[in-house]
Order: C-alpha cells, then structure tokens, then sequence
C-alpha cells in the first residue's frame, strides 16, 4: 500500500503545478502496481477537493476529481482511535512541522504497516521507516 498525500493528487491535477510531471510519473507507476494499492483518508479527500474547488472555482472539475478519487483508490476512515493517535503525534512534535492531516495521515500509515507515501511535502522526510516517492 501507498499512502497518497493531497500534494501529490492536487499537482497531477492541476498542469500549472510545479510538481505536476513528477505527479504524472508517480501516477504512471501506480498504474503499473509498482507501490500497491493506492490509499487515501477522508481527511485527505476532504483537503483536496476543497482545494480544487478554491483553486478552479468549478464545482463539476472538484466533483469529478473527488469521483475518481473515490473509484481509484481505497478510502480509509479517521476514527476515534486513529484521531486520539493523530491527536498525540500532533501535540509531541518537538518543532511543529505537521498539520493535523498530516498526522492523521502518519497515524493511519503506522496503524496500517503502510511504509510508502506519495507526497511532495519535505517534511515527511524526517518520519523514520518511511519511503517518500515523489521527492
């Protein structure tokens, strides 16, 4: 499994992007299988169709991309335990570098065994046993 942060989706999205060929090649070896199934959280679902929506302005353009994000990739559900570990990562960063969806993200890859992440956030370098693809 791979866990796919809302940079990544956003610059493939989104061709003015700096980051949006590297998407693109991320995308292709997900096609391929290359990291497993493909997963995302609702909150990371939350984050980026809201930003398309601020982005483009275009309700049909967010909707579509939320649809296929919901077709292609598994959603994981932030629930009461996986919040009150987000909670805890977030509250013990020694420098604050993380948003909370970006510890629900680290909490449901630790709950999950999921070791690989697709993101264009340098800060997840600093996660040890983590493989960052896309940097």
């Amino acid at each position: 499994m791979i866990l796919l942060d809302s940079s990544v989706i956003v610059a493939y999205s989104n061709e003015a992007d700096e980051n949006h060929e590297k998407a693109l090649q991320v995308v292709k070896d997900l096609d391929r299988g290359k990291y497993g199934t493909p997963v995302i959280t609702d909150y990371i679902f939350d984050e980026v169709v809201t930003v398309m929506l601020i982005r483009t302005k275009n309700l049909e353009k967010a909707s579509e991309l939320g649809g296929t994000l919901l077709n292609s990739t598994l959603l994981l559900r932030i629930d009461e335990h996986l919040f009150s570990l987000a909670w805890s990562i977030f509250k013990e960063q020694r420098k604050p570098t993380f948003s909370f969806t970006d510890c629900t993200s680290i909490a449901v890859c630790r709950a999950n065994g999921i070791s690989n992440i697709a993101t264009f956030d340098e800060d997840f370098q600093k996660l040890d046993g983590c493989t960052i693809v896309g940097l």
